[in-house]
């Protein structure tokens, strides 16, 4: 009797002691890319007008897999594209399956009806996406961290696991 309404003490407390922490597992969204688009005109950048429409195509590595190619128009007010564009397993396009984002390689391309004069819409190209995590915890919080996140955009490669490197910023 006296061991069991120990062993209850013990479960009640741990129990308490782990239901008082809240856990924090914020950062940069795992496995999921920012993009934003430098906003600079003097600096190689776009007006606002110019961002506020971008296609995402979503094209599938593994053609034996007889996967369609998808896309999605984003629109977004001009008051709001300074936020970046996040593409993640289930955004801007939905989950197909149990397929991640690192199956596919993506093409961002600029739809606005404002254009640069004399230049044809900008298009951005995404490959080789590399996701790895795991888990963390220490006993009451567990949280799963990017322990790779890197992609290749127009042939240069970007790290966003690096501190600061969160965000890719996509000029002209």
């Amino acid at each position: 009797m006296m061991r069991t309404l120990l062993l209850c003490f013990l479960l009640v407390s741990m129990a308490a002691c782990c239901g008082n922490v809240s856990c924090d597992c914020q950062g940069s969204p795992t496995d999921t890319l920012a993009f934003r688009f430098n906003l600079d005109p003097a600096n190689g950048g776009y007006l606002p007008a110019q961002v506020d429409s971008v296609y995402v195509r979503r094209v599938p590595l593994d053609a034996a897999q007889q996967l369609k190619t998808d896309s999605v128009l984003l629109v977004r007010p001009v008051a709001t594209v300074r936020q970046p564009i996040l593409l993640s397993n289930t955004q801007p396009l939905p989950a197909n399956g149990t397929r991640k984002l690192n199956q596919y390689r993506y093409v961002f391309r600029l739809a606005s009806r404002v254009r640069l004069p004399a230049r044809p819409p900008r298009q951005y190209a995404i490959s080789n996406v590399q996701l790895a995590g795991d888990f963390q915890g220490d006993g009451c919080c567990t949280c799963y961290r990017n322990t790779k996140k890197a992609l290749t955009l127009d042939g240069k490669v970007y790290d966003q696991t690096i501190a600061g490197q969160d965000t890719v910023v996509l000029s002209r």
